[in-house]
């Protein structure tokens, strides 16, 4: 997948890889929602990718967040600036989002955290207002042919992770809430998640929800038997020890 290149996930739906993570494209009417904005530097290759859909920068009405860390949010002041769209994200990162309380380092590990401390403001960019904060539950505001697009509050890798449930798709997008390794589905990575305990459990809110596709941040699609993998993986976990369990 080649930075800004498009891949249709399925219709009306499409990812664009930046610097940082891959952005999701939800075409809705004749605009586009973006979810996640990669980190600074990824004007270009999101720009570059929504012309290659016959998109200009003007028909994106909104960039949702998937959670505040700088690999997703860190191009959003320039993308804003180029879009004029709002901002969505939840409630718990929104004022990291919008500047009002520091940015943290991602990394749990306090020699790392301390060493990358001084220079994340520069990983993250400006703040941008967050213009509609969200709830779990919440239906994204906009209007389209996909029907109701809802939020899902995963807490665990930060405060206000969510995924989003695109039910009339049977896909789910999950920011970093999964990973899929080596063609394995596993928890958010533990050295760049604030409660492994807690994103463990979060996950479980997905079960109910009926999907074939998950669409992550860092991998490749997950198509097919999406929620079934998740249900295994699940199943497999809550019979290991907590020490044994994948990172």
């Amino acid at each position: 997948m080649k930075l800004g290149n498009p891949v249709e996930i399925t219709s009306g739906i499409y990812q664009l890889r930046t610097i940082g993570a891959r952005v999701t494209v939800i075409t809705a009417g004749d605009g586009a929602v973006l979810v996640d904005a990669g980190t600074r530097g990824s004007l270009g290759s999101i720009s570059g990718g929504l012309r290659a859909m016959g998109l200009a920068l003007d028909k994106v009405r909104l960039i949702v967040l998937t959670h505040s860390h700088p690999d997703h949010a860190g191009g959003l002041g320039r993308l804003v600036e180029a879009t004029s769209a709002k901002v969505a994200a939840h409630r718990s990162d929104a004022r990291i989002i919008g500047g009002l309380e520091p940015v943290p380092s991602p990394f749990q590990s306090g020699l790392i955290a301390s060493a990358t401390r001084p220079f994340m403001h520069m990983l993250y960019g400006a703040p941008v207002d967050v213009d509609y904060p969200l709830e779990d539950g919440d239906h994204l505001p906009i209007e389209g042919d996909l029907g109701d697009i809802t939020v899902i509050h995963t807490p665990g890798h930060t405060p206000g992770s969510i995924c989003l449930y695109v039910p009339s798709k049977g896909v789910l997008i999950v920011g970093d809430a999964l990973q899929f390794q080596l063609r394995r589905l596993g928890p958010p990575a533990a050295s760049v998640t604030e409660d492994s305990d807690l994103a463990q459990e979060s996950l479980k809110k997905l079960l109910p929800l009926e999907f074939e596709i998950i669409c992550f941040s860092h991998f490749p699609p997950l198509k097919g038997d999406a929620r079934g993998a998740l249900r295994r993986m699940l199943e497999k976990s809550s019979r290991r020890p907590a020490s044994d369990r994948q990172a």
